[in-house]
């Protein structure tokens, strides 16, 4: 059950006596989670007399290994290798200890070759930690379908900005998923202090761009944080504030072990030190808890609802949905993705998510099919169409007039050339008829060049979804009445979300369900389908009534190794639905199949084209009721 928490800065102390107990207890020397603050003539000093230490250090360890010469050949000759310049004093120390204990060496003699190769042992071990932290911090779990996607996915780019800049440019971007060309030789630009909104059809490529960014399939500077929230938070026993508080832990320790690594290759003078300790600084323990509650609270977490300190293993995929966004406001990223953060959100949240994101500092990149969400909050627009990543300047609504005008203006180009063209087939024809062939002869050669030069009809932006759901026979009223129903998932009555409710659904009803998350919308529609019964009361269904429900876990019911055609080939059979195969391509294709994606297993399909699917079973069944659980999500 929910607990409450000490003042905040007493947690950040007892977090640090447990931090240091656990420490002692494994006979480690306990530090402070968090260093203190210092001014940036502190860090540079401090980080001078840390190189200075390690240059010490490594030129007494060459001295004294003289004598041991014979040692450092049989082991390679590390001290003449240039990676043994980051050798850590503190691992050479450990090593000279071991053996002294051991007995093999006295105090203050050169260190054996066992030694120093356990001590290069230990050094690469935790080389590789580092490089794991750094360069692969973005890598997060993934569901069995997005390893799916992954293992399938074809990613090129070359890196055309300065290594240690912060604002990044690749060229060359290719994206291909299963032998599926998505992006094709596009350039992406990824400015600091711009929010991009990513849009494009279903199946176009949206999310594989930003995975293939989060998982580093481009070549992204390490020192560039990135996270993408793709996936609810994992069901622990951690509390959602805990979650995020330990969120924002892990990511203090990669900045640090990557810190350590750039002062020891580039010097205490690297531009990007100063960054990393001014984003360390923002990361304070003792300002954490407050501000991981209120960006919580704005997400709808609340006592009377759900608890922000309920632990996650008890909180449903929606509110564990907001503790992923809430670690990613928090933690405030250098390179923020956001694939469809609106879903599952009520409006009171999605108004708050609004106004949070409009003043994000750093470089946004979010996919949301909601105008006014990308109207409010981005600056930039980037259009994946054809094959193509197209950068607009200005929100979603100044896309759709310059992209309206662009078609316009490219629409009059092509109806002149093809007008130009048809006068000149005209004049040809009409002088070979006439017998003035020098005349014909020389205006064909104008047309061939024309008609070489010709521009394509452009393609102008259509709507790729087009169905009618049948005629069903109209019921009598009543169809669907609740008689005085009332209703706890407890089945206790100090528990109900509903009270005595008497209402009447019927065929010409058309029911809008609004209200804060966990009020029980979706537990009505449960209530209405029969997946759920009724505590007290009753729902008395009309007999020759059929549901038609959509719902969050529809596409569950999908085969992923199925394609489309075949999935709903062996969902219809001939019995049920006589369509032939060119019947069946041309019912998908009402939906937005291609037909390169009728024949593409599902389970490399966008969350978009798997919802796609449902409303095609949906549209072929007689259904007197449709009850649609946020169908607009994807």
């Amino acid at each position: 059950g929910p607990h409450t928490m000490p003042d905040a800065r007493l947690t950040a102390k007892l977090k640090e006596e447990a931090f240091r107990a656990a420490a002692a207890a494994r006979g480690e020397a306990p530090e402070p989670l968090f260093k203190a603050k210092m001014s940036k003539e502190e860090k540079k000093a401090a980080a001078e007399a840390k190189r200075a230490e390690l240059a010490a250090k490594k030129a007494a360890r060459k001295a004294a290994d003289g004598s041991g010469a014979a040692d450092e050949a049989e082991d390679g000759g590390s001290d003449a290798a240039p990676a043994d310049a980051d050798e850590s004093v503190a691992q050479l120390e450990e090593a000279e200890a071991a053996e002294v204990a051991d007995g093999s060496v006295g105090v203050g003699k050169p260190v054996g070759g066992a030694a120093r190769r356990s001590a290069k042992a230990a050094m690469a071990a935790k080389a590789a930690e580092v490089e794991s932290i750094t360069a692969g911090a973005a890598v997060v779990s993934l569901s069995d379908g997005q390893e799916l996607v992954a293992a399938s996915r074809a990613v090129t780019g070359v890196l055309a900005s300065a290594p240690k800049a912060w604002d990044v440019k690749f060229t060359s971007f290719s994206l291909a998923v299963g032998g599926n060309q998505l992006v094709a030789d596009c350039d992406l630009e990824l400015t600091q202090g711009c929010r991009y909104g990513l849009i494009g059809d279903n199946g176009s490529g949206k999310s594989n761009v930003l995975a293939a960014i989060a998982a580093r399939e481009l070549p992204l500077p390490a020192h560039v944080d990135v996270f993408l929230l793709h996936e609810e938070a994992p069901p622990t026993d951690m509390s959602g504030v805990e979650a995020v508080i330990a969120h924002v832990v892990e990511e203090a320790s990669r900045l640090e072990a990557y810190a350590d690594t750039l002062l020891e290759e580039a010097g205490p003078d690297d531009e990007r030190l100063h960054a990393i300790h001014d984003r360390l600084e923002k990361l304070d323990p003792v300002g954490a808890e407050p501000t991981a509650r209120k960006i919580l609270s704005g997400l709808g977490f609340a006592d009377h609802l759900v608890p922000m300190d309920r632990p996650t293993k008890h909180m449903s995929g929606g509110w564990r949905m907001r503790v992923a966004l809430a670690q990613a406001l928090f933690a405030r990223p250098s390179l923020l993705l956001l694939d469809e953060p609106t879903n599952h959100l009520d409006l009171e949240a999605c108004v708050w998510l609004e106004q949070h994101l409009a003043s994000y500092p750093a470089c946004l990149v979010v996919i949301s099919h909601s105008q006014d969400f990308l109207n409010a909050v981005c600056t930039h627009t980037v259009w994946l169409h054809q094959k193509t990543l197209s950068l607009y300047g200005g929100s979603y609504a100044a896309f759709l007039q310059t992209v309206a005008e662009e078609e316009r203006v490219q629409m009059r180009v092509f109806d002149k050339q093809q007008a130009d063209m048809q006068k000149l087939e005209d004049f040809v024809r009409v002088n070979k008829a006439n017998g003035v062939a020098a005349s014909a002869k020389s205006k064909k050669k104008v047309l061939e060049k024309v008609q070489s030069e010709a521009v394509e009809r452009p393609t102008v932006r259509a709507q790729t979804l087009n169905f009618s759901f049948p005629e069903c026979s109209r019921l009598s009223p009543p169809v669907l009445p609740f008689d005085d129903v009332s209703f706890a998932y407890s089945g206790r009555p100090e528990d109900y979300l509903y009270h005595k409710l008497n209402l009447g659904v019927d065929c010409d009803s058309r029911v809008a369900l609004v209200g804060p998350n966990g009020c029980g919308k979706s537990t009505l529609l449960k209530l209405m389908s029969g997946e759920l019964s009724p505590s007290e009361g009753t729902i008395k269904k009309h007999q020759h009534c059929v549901l038609g429900l959509y719902h969050q876990h529809s596409a569950d019911v999908l085969q992923p190794d199925l394609s489309p055609l075949g999935f709903m080939r062996k969902k219809f059979p001939p019995p049920l639905t006589r369509k032939t195969e060119e019947g069946w391509r041309s019912f998908l294709a009402d939906f937005g199949f291609t037909t390169a994606q009728m024949t593409t297993p599902i389970g490399l399909l966008s969350d978009g084209q798997r919802s796609r699917i449902i409303f095609a079973m949906l549209s072929l069944r007689n259904v007197s009721i449709m009850l649609l659980d946020e169908p607009t999500n994807h």
